[in-house]
């Protein structure tokens, strides 16, 4: 059961999330940012927008920070431990997508290597994805499903067949 703590209130991006580990099988125990303890250390820290926090330390093994949504410079103190990975629409980001097509699909873009759960490293690759997204949250909660997933050494393939995958309730 892997430890995860998303700092942000987006409850789309959460339950989306949600559903993305619950079809590449990803067993998480969720924090939010009114339970995070700063003592603890969390497999994965996610970092979905950072309104109304002022002083936090964050301990992770990953941290995935949304640079769309994240505006540093408003915060006072925010201190990240951890292999950092950043995410967003930004081509300079770690992962990014391309080519949307009308909410139904994407091409989900590792720009970088990430570490590989200390079994070595994944190399830049893009992966196209055929999946239905509602809205931004819920793209960048694949993006952050998918990264999850492909850390974890979960079999991601079917995410790119043919056949179009909804995520259902």
């Amino acid at each position: 059961m892997k430890k995860i703590a998303i700092i942000g209130d987006s409850k789309t991006f959460h339950s989306y999330l949600l559903k993305i580990f619950k079809l590449t099988g990803v067993e998480a125990e969720f924090f939010t940012k009114y339970a995070v303890k700063n003592e603890k250390q969390y497999d994965y820290v996610i970092f979905e927008s950072t309104s109304n926090i002022k002083d936090i330390l964050i301990n992770g093994s990953y941290c995935l920070i949304n640079m769309d949504l994240i505006n540093f410079k408003n915060n006072n103190n925010i201190n990240i431990y951890g292999n950092l990975i950043t995410y967003g629409l930004g081509g300079k980001n770690t992962v990014t997508v391309s080519s949307m097509e009308d909410n139904n699909s994407f091409v989900y873009c590792l720009q970088r290597d990430v570490n590989h759960n200390a079994l070595g490293i994944i190399e830049p690759e893009e992966i196209p994805v055929n999946m239905t997204f509602g809205n931004d949250q819920e793209l960048y909660a694949a993006m952050v499903g998918i990264t999850i997933s492909l850390i974890e050494g979960k079999d991601i393939s079917f995410l790119s067949k043919g056949k179009k995958l909804t995520v259902l309730s």
